[in-house]
């Protein structure tokens, strides 16, 4: 018998939970968690998995072989979903709670944050519960929060000139920068902006920066397309024209580490991983982005923790992790190991001594304030509006095109593909 059925026999639930919803402590289940990978964070899960089970040993995690990236992580929920083969846990990012409601994805979490009778002392503040919350329906527990940041090889500014101090001051100085250190010549980038993410999450970054957005309240036709997105889009054809040469992010990870870029505009939560690949090759350096407009905000990145099963043995199992890991004890394993933002407000109390330790983890976190949601679009095609917009941009960033006939015609691409 399958061990899905097994637990979902009333015999089999009787045995475990001994009747009283707790599992026994003789008694060992397994529980089963799907994540995306890069980076330290298939390690990271591992170590939050290692700290759960030195309490709860009695409750096993089993991990599904990471997703390459977010959508592929989404599909494959979906996917194996239909197939009644999903993992009981699943972590999804941030831009995806809407499709993950639409979708069915994930399972609503009131019913359970309802048995927690002293859940407001939890640490999980309405503000990071919203990054998981769709039509007033809770979709999952916030595990990995950063945000957009810019790393420094600050060896390599001093080079050129570049007070680090002016960087983030304007959009027009980094690039200014970026063309200093690029002028060095002997193969150095002056950056890397990495249009190449996930859900267009560095344009978002980029345009909520000086104050724009993707649509307009309601939703009903597009707002990229208006003079901030214009703006956008000059500021990324000036990286190109600073000098970034179009390539992946891992080839782009590997020339920064060795220490050939001098900026590198990425997630606040590989801050971990560049500490231990530069080593002391060169002094890393991160800073928030530039916020030249009282409007600017910064789209939170990472994933939340969602439930997939309905069954509620399984849940009954799975919730004791979800709480640990997007608790104190796991949130600062996730901060300290990767650079990330505390996802929970009593994490902050465990972490004075590493930010002591890592000032660089600090520029995520003063982004906190400003901090919003990573915008999807509505309707079935919002992945496939993300694919439309990074082909345009990199058709910018590569200088083939234009930014105003890119502007004109992402718009109506995109347009052609929202709901009517």
């Amino acid at each position: 018998m399958k061990r899905r059925t097994f637990l979902a026999s009333s015999a089999a639930a009787a045995v475990l939970f001994g009747g009283s919803g707790a599992l026994r402590a003789d008694r060992t289940a397994d529980i089963r968690l799907s994540f995306r990978g890069g980076g330290d964070f298939p390690a990271t899960v591992q170590a939050i998995i290692d700290a759960f089970n030195a309490q709860q040993p009695e409750i096993r995690i089993e991990t599904q072989a990471p997703a390459q990236n977010w959508d592929e992580q989404f599909q494959r929920t979906i996917l194996d979903l239909q197939t009644d083969r999903a993992p009981e846990l699943a972590v999804q990012s941030y831009n995806r709670v809407r499709l993950v409601a639409e979708r069915a994805a994930a399972q609503p979490l009131g019913p359970l944050i309802a048995t927690e009778t002293n859940w407001e002392t939890l640490g999980y503040t309405d503000a990071l519960m919203s990054m998981a919350e769709h039509q007033g329906q809770q979709w999952g527990l916030p595990l990995a929060i950063s945000n957009p940041v810019i790393f420094l090889n600050e060896n390599l500014l001093d080079q050129a000139g570049v007070k680090v101090m002016d960087l983030n001051r304007s959009w027009d100085n980094v690039v200014a920068a970026a063309e200093r250190v690029t002028a060095l010549g002997e193969g150095k980038m002056g950056s890397f902006f990495d249009y190449t993410a996930d859900g267009n999450w560095m344009f978002q970054a980029l345009l909520f920066s000086l104050g724009g957005r993707m649509m307009v309240e309601g939703e009903r036709k597009t707002a990229f397309d208006g003079p901030l997105g214009r703006e956008a889009l000059r500021i990324v054809r000036a990286f190109g024209e600073a000098g970034q040469i179009d390539m992946t992010r891992k080839q782009a990870d590997q020339m920064f580490i060795s220490g050939n870029v001098g900026m590198f505009f990425t997630s606040s939560r590989r801050l971990g991983n560049y500490q231990r690949a530069v080593g002391d090759r060169f002094r890393l350096g991160a800073i928030p982005l530039p916020a030249p407009s009282p409007d600017s905000r910064v789209p939170v990145g990472g994933g939340f923790l969602s439930m997939t099963t309905a069954d509620p043995d399984l849940q009954q199992v799975a919730w004791p992790f979800m709480k640990f890991a997007t608790g104190p004890i796991g949130q600062a394993i996730v901060v300290e190991r990767t650079g990330a933002v505390p996802g929970n407000a009593l994490a902050v109390d465990r972490l004075a001594d590493f930010y002591a330790r890592n000032p660089q983890a600090k520029a995520g976190l003063d982004q906190l304030p400003i901090m919003t949601g990573w915008f999807t679009f509505p309707g079935p095609n919002a992945i496939k509006i993300t694919e439309a917009i990074f082909e345009h941009l990199r058709s910018v960033i590569t200088l083939r095109r234009p930014p105003d006939a890119v502007l004109a015609d992402m718009r109506r691409d995109v347009t052609a593909l929202l709901p009517a």
